[in-house]
């Protein structure tokens, strides 16, 4: 969340913005409110969407703060596009006679001097779009244009490879089925739909027809199609969506083509992917965040990872509530307690013992919800006091600094998968949970600061776990690498499958369709036959009665 004091109309505003998993929101409110009192962060955050449900946020001090957040933000901000151009001959209906042209016309040369600037691909130094610039892999010219500061490729089928032999074109269509909106020109008016066009992207098309020129204007007639959950875009056709060749049309050709695609990216495949990028990017920059600032503040003041994972919505702690809320503070206690020969859990926690959280929480006088509070890393101790109204189960206790023990890689997974625990050894444990005469350090809790000198402070534990913390991301980062990897190679492999599906789906209503014809063709041969067994065989009541 980031805040920013104004001053409007006499009185002092604070503008908000709120990045959440699904959106980034902003607003504008008063510094305070009704009562006089002015609202935290979390309070500003419960404003502007009901939904937050944090106690609290981390401070950023850093001074890569501003350029990280404004990455982010900017993020979802496309100014290179690359849309796919098709040529569609008279009577041509099938994908195969698309991606098959290699002859154009004079008017779709002249439409395409229109749209763009013909350009060569070698060096070329703007957007390339995915075509190769270095050796002519993709041909050796495109259509290229700059329009309000986007970079515009056009992947004009014509103008890509052609592979004899090769009645599907793959390598124009790998370009052009890869692109969210496409232009179709059509030679003459004939029928297009977007089935035509078998693609997983492919979402919306702009169909333009050249009519007959009167007096040497040329004009064009434009049709909009799309897939069913592609919201409209502007700007609106007009009636008759017929149009001049000149600036005009290509303002608004442009224009079409970019606001297609982004309204494309609402549509529920690219929502989806835009969900999941959008939440991993901000989980990522509160954790960057949270790291340099611990970096920045030096090791005498550094935080210890806060036992609630936070959640990428407010960069905060969550809020704890009812017997979930209870079990966790129940299973903190139970750490820094420390297990007794005749602690009733056995091995159930064994791994969680040797885990070391920081952490001081204080009762909620009106919800009765435990709240969270970032504490030095340097603190050997604390005091968990659990919300009022946690029943028996959970009385306040003060307790010491739990004894060394053998550490151990794995823990029990169990409901805590929300909390975030830092392993340490036997080493890390004494440096940082002990004071300079190695004995037990007590901290209050109430006072919610936790900090020691330097000399007291063990740096070195510290600083091992977050080194063996660094290579573990290392480790996860080339796992989640060599998985991306394979899941290319089974997508690659799942549209091959699709091609050749579709090609045998092809090939079988051909022959339904042939068969269909045959079988229309028989039965007007049984028709003649049987008319012209009638004219020739004589009805014999008649002729009984002739007789």
């Amino acid at each position: 969340m980031s805040l920013k004091n104004e001053h409007m109309a006499g009185q002092d505003h604070t503008r908000i913005l709120l990045r959440l998993r699904t959106e980034t929101m902003h607003g504008l409110i008063p510094v305070t409110t009704r009562s006089g009192i002015i609202p935290s962060p979390a309070r500003m955050a419960k404003m502007l969407n009901e939904q937050v449900n944090v106690d609290n946020f981390m401070a950023v001090t850093c001074l890569s703060a501003s350029p990280l957040i404004a990455t982010y933000d900017e993020h979802v901000l496309v100014n290179n596009f690359k849309f796919g151009v098709l040529y569609q001959k008279y009577g041509q209906t099938t994908e195969e006679e698309l991606f098959g042209n290699n002859e154009t016309s004079p008017v779709f040369d002249e439409f395409l001097e229109m749209l763009g600037q013909r350009i060569k691909l070698k060096d070329h130094k703007g957007y390339r779009g995915g075509l190769d610039i270095q050796n002519g892999h993709t041909g050796s010219e495109a259509v290229y244009e700059r329009h309000e500061e986007r970079q515009i490729m056009f992947h004009v089928a014509p103008l890509l490879p052609h592979t004899a032999g090769d009645a599907q074109q793959l390598q124009r269509k790998r370009h052009v089925g890869n692109d969210i909106v496409a232009l179709v020109f059509q030679e003459k008016a004939t029928p297009f739909t977007p089935d035509m066009i078998a693609s997983h992207f492919l979402h919306a098309f702009i169909v333009v027809t050249p009519l007959e020129s009167n007096g040497g204007e040329t004009r064009y007639k434009v049709a909009v199609t799309a897939r069913e959950d592609v919201p409209f875009f502007g700007p609106t056709l007009p009636q008759p969506s017929v149009f001049r060749k000149g600036r005009e049309f290509k303002e608004f050709l442009l224009t079409k083509l970019i606001n297609a695609e982004n309204a494309c990216y609402k549509a529920a495949k690219f929502a989806q992917l835009e969900l999941r990028t959008r939440a991993s990017l901000l989980q990522n920059l509160a954790e960057d965040l949270k790291s340099k600032t611990i970096e920045f503040l030096g090791t005498g003041v550094r935080s210890e990872p806060v036992a609630v994972s936070p959640q990428p919505e407010g960069f905060g702690t969550p809020k704890l509530d009812g017997p979930g809320a209870r079990f966790i503070e129940t299973v903190k206690k139970a750490i820094y307690k420390g297990r007794s020969p005749s602690d009733p859990s056995g091995d159930s926690t064994k791994g969680s013992l040797n885990k070391k959280i920081n952490i001081h929480d204080t009762p909620t006088p009106n919800s009765g919800r435990s709240k969270t509070s970032v504490a030095s890393s340097s603190a050997s101790a604390v005091s968990v006091r659990s919300a009022g109204g946690s029943g028996g189960s959970s009385p306040d206790v003060t307790s010491r600094a739990a004894p060394p023990r053998p550490h151990h890689d794995h823990s029990d997974d169990s409901s805590l998968n929300s909390v975030d625990l830092d392993p340490l050894d036997d080493k890390d444990w004494l440096s940082c949970g002990k004071g300079a005469t190695g004995t037990p350090v007590y901290v209050d809790s109430d006072t919610g600061l936790e900090s020691m000198s330097s000399a007291e402070a063990g740096a070195g534990g510290c600083g091992a776990g977050a080194a063996r913390g660094e290579a573990g991301a290392r480790a996860d980062i080339d796992l989640l690498r060599q998985e991306v990897c394979r899941l290319k190679n089974d997508k690659l492999d799942l549209l091959k499958q699709n091609i050749t599906w579709q090609n045998e789906i092809k090939c079988l209503r051909e022959r339904e369709i042939k068969l269909q014809s045959e079988l229309m063709s028989l039965s007007k041969e049984m028709r003649k036959i049987r008319d012209h067994q009638s004219t020739i065989i004589p009805n014999p009541s008649s002729h009984d009665s002739t007789a």
